[in-house]
């Protein structure tokens, strides 16, 4: 029987806070009669409440054919001051169940602070929302490789982070906890995360991520490198989209890398989009016959702009050619 998890007093005073700001946030109207100027200091952006949900199928050829709620987040954000914006995320189906809770303090465009818990600035892929994926997995080097998703946090830890725009390029410089969401650090030391962008033409993304850390097995045990390099480039044009990471990364003395390479096209427009991916997870660069490479087919049919019906063919192979699974994944997703 599952039991809801304790999270620690920063996490419930955030959630907390959440609430409390939606109450001041209500209009006039409802908290009095009076019709007041507003204080300057006060923003007058309304709350902003999303969220989706997505139900999956998995048939497998080696494995338990099975139905799951894979999915079902709420997402509350807003402006609390006048350049002073906050979010809560939660996933009604996960552990943890707060997934974000952070305040961002935007100083002007070049320089902003985030403050909480939030995703670790790491990788396009691991950016991107769970519901605007083009595939219904992410590939193999971002689950294994990418920092807080290696961990199995969902890409997410508790730290600080400068953020900011110059011109073409686009920054965000972190220092972290290293060790997930709603957990302590294990260690004295803190880690260190951060990612470039840059948008020579408006149709071409070209970036770099590093993170470096130490990381125990437990408190007070020794502590090691948990070290990892990124590259990424994007093209987006037209109906026609192409996107591709590689990930290196270091625990101690092992090391790993993994690249992926993904090619979208609109079939048509806003409606029915074609994917074709590939991803290759090295899980030891030293020895040899260790690569599981995985081809994804599929296609996506947007019902409206956050809902979509997602068909995926997975292909899982050994370094050798010799094919080791598949998969066939229907998902449905509801968005608002």
């Amino acid at each position: 029987m599952n039991t809801i998890p304790k999270f620690k007093t920063g996490l419930r005073a955030a959630a907390a806070w959440g609430l409390i700001i939606g109450c001041l946030a209500l209009p006039g109207t409802v908290l009095g009669q009076d019709k007041k100027e507003p204080s300057p200091l006060v923003a007058a952006v309304p709350l902003k409440l999303t969220g989706f949900s997505q139900f999956l199928y998995t048939a497998w050829d080696k494995g338990v054919d099975s139905f799951s709620a894979r999915r079902v987040r709420f997402s509350l954000s807003g402006e609390l001051f006048k350049n002073v914006n906050y979010k809560i995320q939660v996933d009604a189906v996960k552990s943890p169940l707060i997934l974000d809770a952070l305040v961002e303090f935007k100083l002007s465009s070049e320089v902003g602070l985030r403050v909480g818990q939030f995703k670790v600035p790491f990788s396009t892929e691991n950016l991107t929302s769970s519901a605007d994926l083009a595939t219904i997995n992410r590939s193999q080097p971002e689950e294994k490789l990418a920092p807080g998703r290696d961990t199995k946090m969902n890409g997410r830890d508790i730290g600080a982070a400068l953020f900011g725009k110059w011109s073409v390029l686009e920054y965000t410089l972190g220092v972290f906890n290293g060790s997930g969401i709603d957990i302590k650090d294990n260690n004295s030391q803190k880690d260190v995360g951060g990612r470039v962008v840059v948008r020579p033409v408006e149709f071409l993304a070209l970036g770099a991520a590093f993170y470096r850390g130490r990381t125990s097995i437990a408190t007070g045990s020794p502590a090691y490198d948990r070290d990892r390099t990124g590259l990424e480039l994007a093209v987006l044009h037209g109906p026609f989209s192409l996107k591709g990471e590689y990930i290196f990364a270091k625990d101690d003395k092992l090391e790993r890398s993994g690249w992926y390479i993904q090619g979208g096209w609109f079939l048509k427009p806003k409606k029915l989009q074609a994917v074709l991916k590939l991803d290759s997870y090295d899980k030891d660069r030293k020895t040899t016959d260790n690569r599981t490479n995985l081809s994804t087919v599929g296609l996506n049919w947007f019902l409206t702009a956050k809902s979509k019906l997602q068909v995926n063919y997975e292909l899982y192979k050994l370094e050798g050619g010799k094919t080791d699974n598949s998969a066939f994944l229907v998902q449905l997703q509801a968005g608002f």
